[in-house]
């Protein structure tokens, strides 16, 4: 989850910066560095978010079958003792 996004906001920053560029008739040798730093930077980032979010969807769906776990080992040990 890290690496893709990580992948969409390097390669959106540079695009966007790319065409920036593009628009303002800037020249190539700014445009081409500021694009691959930008780049970096918010791949950067995109890769701390998708730590962020694959360590949040861990620990909920965790949670979840611990609770399903624990109900089904409650149910389990209540039946033993009515029968």
């Amino acid at each position: 989850m890290a690496r893709s996004y990580s992948a969409v906001m390097a390669l959106t920053g540079m695009v966007v910066v790319l065409l920036r560029g593009l628009k303002d008739g800037a020249g190539i040798d700014g445009t081409v560095m500021a694009a691959v730093c930008w780049m970096v930077v918010l791949g950067s980032v995109g890769w701390l978010v998708g730590i962020i979010a694959a360590q949040t969807v861990d620990e909920s769906v965790r949670t979840k079958i611990e609770v399903e776990l624990a109900s089904i080992s409650a149910g389990e040990s209540t039946a033993e003792t009515t029968a």
